[in-house]
C-alpha cells in the first residue's frame, strides 16, 4: 500500500502545472547568485554589479560623436582603434537625437524606447501570439526587468533592443499580416542595417518550408535589399565598413562580460596557460570550431523539423535557436545583449513545448528534468558575473546559453509548437 501510495505521489507530481518547475529553476539561481554572494558573508556585500562607466550612456554618446563628425565634418566613422563596427545607415538613424544640445536628455529618450521596446516584445508579442498571458510569460517578463543584461543595455544607452524589436515585429508582420509582407521586409532591412546581428533571423521568412522556389526569390530579395543598403552613403564608406567588421571580428574585447565561443574558448585556454597546460593551446582554434559546428548543426536540425513537420506559423523553437545564435557566434557579444533573450524564451515555454503529454512516467521524467536545466541556465543569465564563480568557465554566460540550445534542439526532435 505504502508504495502505491508513492508511486501515485509521484504520479501526481509529474503532472505538475509546468511553471512549477520553472518557478523551482529560479528560485534555486536566485540563492545562489543573489542571497549566498550577497548574505552569506561577514557584512552585506553589494559589489558594482554593471560594469558602469562614466557618463551614464556611454555607447550613445559614442554613437553621437560619430555621427555627428560624419555629417558635419564627412569624417569616416570607422578608424582604427575605434569600437565603431555598425552598418553606415545606422549614423542616419541616430541622426535626429542630435538636434537635442543635452545628452541626457537623448540618453533618457532612448532609455524610455528601450524600455517600451522590451515590454512589447517580452509582454505583448507573447500575448499576441498565445493570444492570452500566462504565468510563465509573466515570470519571464518580470524577472527579466530587472535583469543584469537588461540595466546593462540601459546604462550603455544600447539599442539591442530596439533594433530586435524591430526584426520580431517584421518577423510577426510576416507570418500573420501577409499582406503587408513588404513592410516586413522594409522593417528587416531597417533593423539589420542598426545591428549586423538580426541578419541571422532571414530563416524566420520561411511561410511554407517545401516551396523553396518562392522562399529562394524572397532570401535574395532580402539579401540584395541589406547589400543595397550599405552603399547608400557610399561606396568609400562601405569598404570602411568591412575593415571595421573585420578588424572587430579578429579582435573582439576578451572579458568575462563576452559569452561568444571565440571568447569563451580564448578565455578557457588562457586559465589552461596559467596552470601550465601551453600544450593545450594548440587545440584552442579546433574547440572553437567544433563548438560552431555544434551551434549551426543544432539550428540546422531544429529548421529539418520544421521542414518535416511542414511548418506554417512562426516556429517559437527556430526563433529561440536563431536568436542563441546571435548572441554566441558573433566573436564581440556582450551581457547587454542578453537583455532580448527574454522576449523568445518567454515564447517557446508559452508554446506547450514542455507539456509533456507522454503517459510513460519516465519519459515525463526526464522532460521535467530537463525543463528544469533549461530554465536554470536561462535564469543563470539573469545575474552578473560578479556574483558567480571566480572559475571563467562558470562565470561566462556561454555554457548557459550553448545548455539551452542543446535542450531547445532535443526538444523539437520529440515535440510539436501549437503557436496558431
Amino acid at each position: 500500500m505504502k508504495k502505491i501510495r508513492i508511486l501515485l505521489f509521484f504520479r501526481h507530481l509529474l503532472k505538475t502545472d509546468p511553471i512549477v518547475w520553472v518557478f523551482l529553476a529560479f528560485l534555486i539561481s536566485y540563492l545562489l547568485f543573489f542571497v549566498r554572494p550577497v548574505f552569506f558573508s561577514e557584512a552585506m556585500n553589494f559589489p558594482k554589479y554593471v560594469p558602469a562607466l562614466k557618463p551614464i550612456g556611454a555607447d550613445l554618446k559614442n554613437t553621437l560623436n560619430v555621427s555627428s563628425e560624419f555629417l558635419v565634418n564627412k569624417q569616416t566613422p570607422y578608424y582604427e582603434g575605434d569600437d565603431f563596427a555598425y552598418p553606415p545607415l545606422t549614423i542616419l538613424f541616430v541622426s535626429p537625437l542630435l538636434f537635442f544640445d543635452n545628452l541626457t536628455l537623448a540618453y533618457k529618450i532612448v532609455t524610455v524606447v528601450n524600455v517600451i521596446c522590451y515590454v512589447l516584445i517580452t509582454l505583448v508579442f507573447p500575448f499576441r501570439l498565445g493570444k492570452k498571458i500566462i504565468p510563465l510569460t509573466m515570470l519571464i517578463f518580470i524577472t527579466g526587468l530587472f535583469s543584469y543584461g537588461f540595466q546593462f543595455e540601459l546604462e550603455r544607452g544600447q539599442f539591442n533592443l530596439i533594433a530586435i524589436s524591430i526584426c520580431f515585429l517584421a518577423i510577426w508582420i510576416f507570418h500573420y499580416r501577409d499582406r503587408f509582407r513588404y513592410l516586413a521586409y522594409i522593417l528587416f532591412t531597417i533593423s539589420v542595417q542598426l545591428k549586423v546581428f538580426p541578419f541571422i533571423f532571414i530563416f524566420m521568412f520561411i511561410k511554407d518550408w517545401r516551396n523553396w522556389k518562392n522562399t529562394f526569390k524572397r532570401f535574395l530579395l532580402l539579401l540584395t535589399m541589406n547589400i543595397l543598403a550599405l552603399f547608400v552613403l557610399g561606396p568609400k564608406l562601405f569598404i570602411d565598413f568591412i575593415e571595421a567588421i573585420r578588424n572587430h571580428t579578429n579582435n573582439p574585447y576578451i572579458w568575462p562580460g563576452n559569452h561568444s565561443i571565440h571568447s569563451f574558448i580564448t578565455q578557457v585556454f588562457e586559465v589552461a596557460s596559467r596552470h601550465d597546460w601551453t600544450w593545450a593551446n594548440q587545440y584552442a582554434r579546433t574547440a572553437e570550431i567544433v563548438l560552431f559546428a555544434i551551434v549551426i548543426g543544432c539550428i540546422f536540425i531544429i529548421m529539418f523539423q520544421s521542414y518535416r513537420q511542414r511548418q506554417k506559423t512562426m516556429n517559437p523553437v527556430l526563433l529561440l535557436a536563431l536568436t542563441i545564435g546571435a548572441l554566441i557566434i558573433p566573436s564581440a557579444s556582450h551581457d547587454y545583449t542578453l537583455s532580448f533573450l527574454s522576449a523568445p524564451v518567454s515564447i517557446y515555454l508559452s508554446s506547450n513545448m514542455f507539456s509533456a503529454r507522454a503517459e510513460n512516467l519516465r519519459l515525463r521524467f526526464f522532460l521535467i528534468l530537463f525543463l528544469i536545466i533549461f530554465s536554470f541556465s536561462y535564469f543563470y543569465t539573469l545575474f552578473s558575473y560578479i556574483y558567480k564563480s571566480y572559475n571563467y568557465i562558470f562565470v561566462n554566460n556561454f555554457p548557459a546559453l550553448f545548455m539551452m540550445l542543446l535542450i531547445v534542439t532535443l526538444f523539437s526532435l520529440v515535440s510539436k509548437p501549437t503557436l496558431k
